[in-house]
């Protein structure tokens, strides 16, 4: 066994739609590198130059991190629709970049935004101008080409913004109520996402340090804005807290809130946040709203807190915006202030004369 015969079985398994290789091959490294420490197999490197297009996503991974200064799991995201646009351009045969036709980097961004909704469809344009924009710092293209990537066109407030009545959120939050410690959990976990409207990084990042149980606050910790913010904790999601770390958190000295119920109780990450809120539409036979993400209870939370009486500042406050902006798409919601502002409807009443 050595390097090579690793490298023909990783390049025999199947990847998934998004180019990433699957759970089978993700741990073969650190296992190699293990067996070569204990003797096992031989330490003699295999020296091979990767693939031409592993080595271009690998530079415009570092370009992404160093340059841009993206997140790990947004440079994933790119990384995955960059690897897709390569092969729309090239297939599998080695990139020649000056090749690269303004039909070829607008049929593949029609293409990708066909299948999306929403803000969404602005997606493909914007990794692929960022490729674009790449490939012209390396020199490989001449500057402008990246603007040839249509962006989508995108009514700014032109729909209300998805949300749950009260009465869907008790029966979400019903279907984890069996006191098993998934469930404890899963509940807990819940009321983060409905009362205080967080992202789902943001829950499963929570530590036991980030929570000031005398004062009954809660720290969220520098994340998309990169600024932390301070949180009243409400009375019943401190309940549900307390529910899980006594009666259904493994004792394990990580300091992360949220874990897995089976070994090796690693912590959660926001794809098993995703799933949870999922199977909870299923069991509390709720239909499906077009998202139904973790940002479906955000929505829910803004829509009661300025429904209540709270201010568009405080709204921004709990809900970590950086710009009043982004808070403004709920002003919609607020029917009872809309109401009073509205003018009288003529309805068929002729209008006036101009004079």
């Amino acid at each position: 066994m050595d390097e090579a015969v690793l490298r023909c079985y990783v390049s025999g398994l199947r990847r998934y739609r998004s180019g990433h290789l699957p759970k089978a091959a993700e741990g073969l490294n650190h296992l190699f590198r293990f067996l070569q420490r204990q003797g096992v197999v031989s330490q003699r490197r295999v020296v091979g130059s990767p693939a031409p297009l592993d080595q271009w996503l690998a530079e415009y991974d570092a370009y992404l991190e160093r340059v841009v200064g993206l997140a790990v799991g947004t440079r994933q995201g790119a990384l995955s629709m960059a690897r897709r646009f390569i092969a729309s351009c090239f297939g599998t045969a080695a990139p020649d970049w000056p090749s690269v036709t303004a039909p070829m980097i607008t049929a593949f961004v029609r293409q990708e935004a066909a299948t999306r909704q929403g803000a969404g469809r602005k997606r493909p344009a914007v990794v692929v101008r960022s490729f674009l924009r790449f490939l012209v710092f390396r020199g490989e293209i001449r500057p402008g080409l990246e603007a040839v990537a249509p962006i989508p066109p995108q009514w700014t407030h032109a729909a209300l913004p998805a949300r749950l009545t009260p009465q869907e959120v008790e029966q979400l939050l019903a279907t984890y109520d069996d006191g098993t410690a998934s469930s404890l959990r899963n509940r807990a976990m819940l009321l983060l996402l409905a009362r205080l409207g967080l992202r789902a990084h943001e829950v499963v990042s929570l530590c036991l340090d980030d929570f000031d149980w005398a004062d009954g606050r809660l720290c969220i910790r520098p994340g998309k804005t990169h600024r932390a913010r301070s949180l009243p904790l409400p009375q019943d999601v401190g309940h549900a807290l307390v529910a899980y770390l006594q009666g259904g958190r493994p004792q394990r000295p990580r300091r992360r809130i949220f874990l897995q119920c089976r070994p090796p109780f690693q912590p959660l990450t926001r794809r098993a946040v995703w799933w949870m809120v999922r199977h909870a539409f299923q069991r509390a036979g709720i239909t499906p709203r077009p998202r139904t993400g973790s940002h479906l209870f955000r929505h829910t939370a803004a829509s009661h807190m300025l429904n209540h009486g709270a201010s568009f500042k405080e709204v921004a406050d709990v809900l970590g915006h950086r710009s009043l902006q982004t808070t403004g798409i709920y002003a919609k919601l607020e029917r009872e202030a809309l109401a009073a502002v509205a003018l009288p409807w003529l309805g068929g009443a002729p209008c006036p004369p101009i004079s």
